[in-house]
């Protein structure tokens, strides 16, 4: 049959979910699914699942197991050892890349669409993770101190929150990556890493995993190692948390210096800091001709709500959402 086997993204996606079903040792269900897929870099909602496994079925590729879940058929096995199984190996780049030209985000506008993080947590915890996002937003550890908080049942980019769940929407270090490039401004995205905070102020990288070249999101991989002490670094002023760099063209500092400041004035104030031409950024190597501009990430707030032990479930660069919706959290 082989209609898996030109690199679309549709095509790409049914070939993920075959794989999800392979390697799992019985029935699976579309919820669980779709669970995996954001493990592997793919933002594919439970309805979305549904969908294509409705297709599938169609095609013969899988098999309904009552109310358990679905199986490959032999049909299912063939296809997926005989299409193109791609490796997405600069995927997250890619991703990155369509999502800063998708944003728009200028400090004079009223019109803005922010990239963002979702989170979707339990509601009996919502009055402590609300405390302690705030005292990470106080001490500059994350990109913006707006959030938007959506209730059961509504649409989250591809998500729709469960019951007994609020989503919550943070803003992602992107939409300055996707301010940057529309005020022509070339970025590049180079690093995510952990950086140790030294008495309130980021001091250096102690790890790094590179976005070009890697199939899955290094943000999601440094929030599974638990590698973060983020609320250590807001009650004591010394800690860890995420921070991402980007690098710019040197002859654009000024034009960048002057556009995050006025950010700043539209609500993106958390800390950041900018290297000198050249040379290496809290320890991050930065390209010749380039600056490197490290932001907090974005995420710091729903990690360190993790860090106490609360459940949490954070999706981040995983949709755009209208910046005026979002409100300050004081």
């Amino acid at each position: 049959m082989k209609l898996l086997t030109k690199p679309h993204t549709s095509q790409r996606r049914l070939i993920e979910i075959l794989r999800v079903i392979n390697v799992s040792d019985k029935p699976i269900g579309a919820r669980a699914i779709s669970d995996e897929l954001s493990n592997r870099g793919y933002e594919v909602g439970e309805r979305a699942v549904r969908y294509n496994l409705k297709i599938m079925d169609e095609l013969g590729f899988t098999k309904k197991e009552g109310y358990s879940g679905r199986t490959l058929t032999p049909l299912g096995k063939r296809e997926l050892s005989d299409a193109l199984v791609d490796d997405r190996i600069g995927f997250v780049n890619t991703r990155i890349e369509e999502y800063m030209y998708r944003s728009s985000f200028d400090p004079a506008s009223e019109s803005n669409r922010a990239v963002v993080n979702t989170s979707l947590l339990d509601k009996r915890d919502y009055e402590r993770a609300i405390e302690i996002m705030r005292r990470v937003f106080d001490a500059g550890f994350a990109v913006s101190r707006r959030v938007l908080i959506q209730d059961e049942g509504e649409e989250m980019g591809t998500l729709q929150i469960p019951g007994g769940f609020l989503g919550i929407s943070t803003v992602c270090s992107i939409t300055l990556d996707g301010m940057l490039l529309r005020s022509g401004i070339p970025v590049n995205t180079t690093f995510a890493g952990v950086v140790e905070v030294k008495n309130g102020v980021l001091s250096e990288f102690t790890d790094l995993i590179a976005y070009a070249g890697s199939s899955l999101d290094p943000m999601r991989v440094f929030m599974s190692r638990k590698t973060t002490q983020v609320s250590e670094a807001v009650s004591t002023g010394n800690g860890w948390v995420l921070a991402n760099l980007r690098e710019i063209p040197v002859a654009a500092i000024d034009q960048a210096q002057d556009l995050l400041d006025r950010a700043k004035g539209a609500g993106i104030d958390g800390l950041m800091n900018m290297s000198e031409p050249g040379e290496p950024n809290m320890g991050c190597p930065v390209g010749a001709g380039k600056v490197g501009i490290a932001f907090c990430g974005g995420v710091n707030a729903v990690v360190a709500v993790e860090e106490q032990g609360i459940d949490i479930r954070t999706m981040p660069i995983s949709s755009l959402q209208d910046y005026g919706r979002m409100k300050e959290l004081r």
